[in-house]
């Protein structure tokens, strides 16, 4: 038994669900967008986190150790996704948007989220995260590298390619590789700071 649970009693399964679910849940659509089915991804976060709850030590609030799980299993996620992309015809896109008769203002909106979560599917998970966390999370650099496990710079060099594909994507050019001598669609030669 982990010192945590000599000093405060064991949560009930229920109350860490009841307790944390609404935080998972917000956490998963800003990762995912507004419109993705992320009923599976919230089960896993919560299978895991009962599972290794009695492996709790107590060291952060028991919400960081949720986020963590959280952001965790969504990278494991968007890991399979980035390998088997999936594909929707514009008209079932729109249905899921809910386009059909919405005021022009939200359509507009929807729109954009729609251009921005495209943008984020098309990120290397670890890019993903990194904008997702940093961008939409508000998190600072500093807490992301250490929620990670990864290097400061590491993190940094992420968001700064998660960000360059995102405002390409966004301006209409198609940026899946940033590597050194590619070109970019839309453009006559290769990334400015690239060598040939």
């Amino acid at each position: 038994m982990s010192a945590w649970y000599a000093i405060f009693p064991r949560p009930s399964p229920e109350a860490v669900v009841r307790e944390h679910a609404p935080m998972v849940h917000r956490q998963l659509r800003r990762i995912f967008g507004p419109q993705a089915d992320i009923d599976d991804v919230f089960q896993s976060v919560f299978v895991e986190v009962l599972r290794s709850l009695p492996t709790f030590a107590g060291r952060a609030r028991l919400s960081t150790w949720i986020r963590r799980i959280t952001w965790n299993v969504a990278y494991q996620e968007m890991r399979l996704q980035y390998r088997q992309p999936k594909t929707t015809a514009i008209e079932d896109a729109d249905l899921a948007l809910g386009k059909t008769n919405v005021a022009e203002g939200k359509a507009a909106d929807q729109q954009c989220m729609r251009k921005l979560y495209a943008a984020l599917d098309r990120l290397d998970p670890k890019e993903r995260v990194a904008v997702v966390m940093h961008d939409i999370e508000g998190c600072t650099l500093k807490e992301i590298a250490r929620s990670q496990g990864r290097p400061l710079q590491t993190i940094a060099s992420q968001l700064y390619a998660g960000r360059a594909r995102i405002a390409a994507h966004l301006q209409g050019d198609v940026l899946f590789d940033l590597q050194p001598g590619k070109t970019v669609a839309g453009t006559s030669g290769p990334l400015k700071g690239s060598t040939p």
